[in-house]
């Protein structure tokens, strides 16, 4: 399924259809006569922030901080360990914004721009009295051609964010009636002007915006000389008569009849990890000069430009579910989405197309959402309607940047990751001098979350949890999806490209690495993300010594990196560095398993604070690295899910889904996944689960809640873990279908090495897969199907098929 209907308008944001270009993002409401279109640029944040010279958390006080933290683990003393930490804190990473509010009116007055202070999603439901609608009324989202379009009583509207040209337009039709658009904005306005059939203002993002929990009165500050990232915004109407003028609130546009409206932004942002342009005057005539070639190329030549650009990255993978159909007949199908999510509340079987509308909603989302040249997709991918978005809306990379990403190499979205490389790339640069300053390390460090600008300290001011707080590990799991990379693509131009990355991540893990009276290596001291434990004299903390995701991410940094070397000819390029990565490998501690059968979560703790925690980050050596499990291992990690429960947000609920699948459990995976699809609902917190409750808005976006969009990008590649997986050596066939997914098929998987797969399944059994590789990186390939196997030689470009005949006995090899 590839299209979203709906019989009536959007009543809040998560409601509204979602359009971008990996730049430009838009939420459309759909209403018929007073229309509701929020919008946001990836570029538009709070800051940069103030980067203090000399730092006020210096390097002598963080070595005694550490120090200290350490000595009070020595003393069995875990919540002075705790307190010892916060002198690391210093500040926060800044947050996501808001653009701008468009709206449009058919056959009634322009209603003027709203001041600032009034542009709040508060009151946008006053703004038209209601979301009532016609007889005739429908909207839909139609995700192969990227289109949000709206049917009503007399009227139709089509809008597109287009990638090929760099603008939003919105194409109305309203029987010779009257439209107007109104563009206001929360942010600050720098300068509104019109001429002719144009118009464009100037918005100003704030100099600070203070997150959420720290709970101060005025979280949103501009400072007297602003700094901020400004954005130009350019209105341009084809159609009728136009005209245009601007307000000290706004712009208004009115169009007699019919009407295209073209929306240009550009921003004074430069790249990631520095500070924007000081002045406008570029960002306007860019954002301009888009606007006037788009209107003499006329809209349906733009519409078609758009498409294709779309279709280039969204038809090169597919999934369909359900009894068998032509392709034809599954490319037609349209269920009202509301009925389809109700079918689904007796379980995820009753409705396997919601589950394949799922999967392409999620690849549409990270298409809409990161492109070559744009910034990551943060905690809400691309769209904002809130100056203080929860957690920032920024990039936390504890769990939820990481997910964002791990769809784009197994579901041919590759070129989609550039912004998170680019990302990574700043951080590596930013994150060294905290490295040496609170490390005294070479290489270089990021901790719990980020920004635009590459925040790389310990975050908060000083009172903040450690559990969340102090995690100095987001650069080294961050570099396993460059590693991901080159081993996706065999690639020695990439694994050139990403060595000097990785090499910082991995002297940081050396230098950070120390050796315990066995030999052995471990961290301390060490959080594990956001999870608490109970200490022997009874208190709560967040720190210990050795905990499991550190001693994991370290291993597969480290063995990566020897691979890579030997692979490419690179140790040639860090000899020092491979032989001390050489001999840490095999030092790492080993993980343990405590008296019930759990993986432990620190090396020397018992007990957890919450046993049912939403984080699992102790098994992230089950996903998303690479390392086969010993048995022992895979029972103590299945055990430890067990114990967690299945209720989750939204991307824990993913999380869990791709672990199950790796550890072949598609009775587990089916669980996990009827609570994936079931509505969402708000309820006060408790032992149900309460406010980690995920589940779906109306718009299908995941709830944690609130929305974030690594629930909708999870389960993407949770159900590909389902399908194909390739991290153990070869390629193996339907690893984890879940029962209720008995029928389908799915075309342009990727695998390591290059590979494309496609299969078709039916009664739960493989009838055909389809082995394409795309380079010459492999020569052969081990194919797994349950308990068989079977060797293929491959050429480039040559694609070879399998049927289950394939893998009987007389074929197996």
């Amino acid at each position: 399924m590839h299209e979203f209907e709906f019989a009536g308008p959007a009543a809040e944001w998560v409601e509204a259809l979602p359009l971008g270009n990996g730049r430009l993002g838009a939420m459309v409401y759909g209403r018929e006569e007073h229309e509701m279109i929020w919008l946001s640029e990836g570029s538009v944040w709070s800051g940069p922030g103030n980067r203090p010279d000399p730092h006020p958390v210096s390097p002598e006080a963080a070595r005694a901080a550490i120090a200290a933290s350490r000595a009070a683990l020595t003393a069995g003393d875990h919540v002075a360990a705790e307190d010892a930490l916060r002198l690391l804190q210093h500040s926060y990473p800044q947050s996501f914004q808001p653009l701008a509010r468009l709206r449009r009116t058919i056959g009634t007055p322009a209603p003027e721009p709203a001041p600032q202070a009034d542009v709040v999603p508060e009151h946008d439901l006053e703004l038209d009295g209601g979301t009532g609608c016609s007889a005739a009324y429908a909207r839909g989202l139609d995700l192969r051609g990227a289109v949000a379009w709206t049917h009503g009583s007399g009227m139709d509207q089509r809008a597109f964010v287009s990638a090929a040209h760099q603008i939003l337009v919105v194409e109305v039709s309203a029987a010779r009636r009257p439209v107007s658009f109104v563009l206001d904005s929360p942010l600050r306005l720098e300068q509104a002007e019109a001429a002719d059939a144009e118009a464009w203002a100037v918005l100003r993002a704030p100099d600070d915006v203070v997150p959420a929990y720290q709970r101060v009165t005025d979280p949103v500050r501009w400072s007297a000389e602003p700094r901020g990232v400004q954005a130009a915004v350019v209105l341009r109407a084809v159609g009728g008569s136009v005209r245009t003028r601007s307000t000290s609130a706004g712009l208004v546009v009115d169009v007699d009849g019919d009407a295209t409206l073209i929306v240009a932004v550009q921003t004074t942002f430069t790249r990631l990890g520095h500070d924007p342009e000081p002045d406008a005057a570029d960002a306007v005539a860019r954002a301009r000069a888009l606007c006037r070639e788009a209107a003499l190329i006329g809209t349906e030549r733009l519409y078609d430009a758009h498409a294709a650009a779309h279709a280039e990255l969204y038809d090169r993978a597919e999934l369909r579910l359900g009894s068998p159909a032509s392709p034809r007949e599954h490319d037609t199908i349209t269920i009202d989405t509301d009925a389809l999510v109700d079918a689904a509340a007796a379980g995820f079987a009753a409705a396997p197309e919601l589950v394949a509308l799922l999967f392409n909603y999620g690849r549409y989302l990270l298409i809409s959402s990161s492109r070559p040249g744009g910034t990551p997709a943060n905690l809400q991918g691309l769209w904002n309607q809130q100056m203080q978005p929860p957690w920032s809306s920024d990039f936390t990379m504890n769990i939820n940047l990481e997910m964002n990403y791990w769809l784009a190499e197994t579901t041919g979205l590759a070129e989609c990751a550039e912004p998170l490389f680019d990302l990574v790339a700043a951080l590596s640069e930013r994150g060294r001098e905290p490295a040496a300053r609170i490390y005294g390390s070479s290489g270089w460090v990021a901790h719990h979350a980020s920004d635009i600008w590459a925040f790389a300290d310990p975050m908060g001011d000083g009172t903040h949890d450690p559990a969340w707080a102090f995690w100095p590990f987001a650069g080294v799991w961050l570099s396993s999806h460059l590693i991901d990379r080159i081993a996706f693509t065999g690639d020695e131009a990439t694994a050139r490209r990403f060595w000097p990355v990785l090499t910082g991540a991995a002297r940081f893990v050396l230098d950070w690495l120390e050796p315990r009276d066995d030999g052995s290596l471990g961290t301390s001291p060490s959080t594990s993300p956001e999870n608490r434990f109970v200490a022997p004299d009874g208190s709560i903390s967040s720190v210990a010594a050795d905990s499991t995701m550190d001693l994991e991410l370290s291993r597969h940094l480290l063995r990566s990196l020897l691979r890579i070397a030997a692979d490419f000819g690179l140790r040639a390029e860090s000899p020092d560095l491979c032989a001390e990565a050489e001999a840490a490998l095999p030092r790492i501690a080993e993980i343990g398993v405590d008296d019930d059968g759990l993986l432990r979560e620190w090396a020397d703790v018992d007990r957890m604070h919450d046993p049912r925690h939403r984080h699992i980050a102790h098994l992230v050596g089950v996903h998303p690295t690479d390392a086969p499990l010993s048995d022992r291992i895979a029972h103590a990690a299945s055990r430890s899910l067990d114990a967690r429960g299945d209720e989750g947000t939204g991307w824990s609920l993913a999380w869990k889904m791709a672990m199950r699948a790796r550890l072949h459990e598609p009775e587990a995976v089916g669980r996990l996944l009827d609570l994936f699809v079931r509505r969402n609902i708000e309820i006060e917190p408790g032992p149900g689960g309460g406010r980690w409750r995920g589940g779906l808005y109306r718009n299908l976006f995941s709830a944690h809640p609130p929305f974030q969009i690594d629930g909708n990008l999870g389960i993407v590649a949770s159900l590909v873990e389902c399908l194909v997986q390739s991290h153990a050596g070869g390629v193996e066939l339907l690893p984890a279908l879940p029962p209720g997914l008995a029928d389908g098929e799915v075309r342009g998987l990727r695998a390591r090495g290059g590979l494309v797969v496609d299969l078709r399944w039916s009664s739960g059994e493989l009838t055909e897969a389809t082995i394409t590789p795309l380079t010459g990186s492999v020569d052969s390939v081990r194919v797994v199907l349950g308990s068989r196997e079977r060797a293929l030689a491959l050429e480039p470009g040559l694609p070879v098929r399998l049927t289950i005949a394939d893998f009987s006995q007389e074929h197996a090899s």
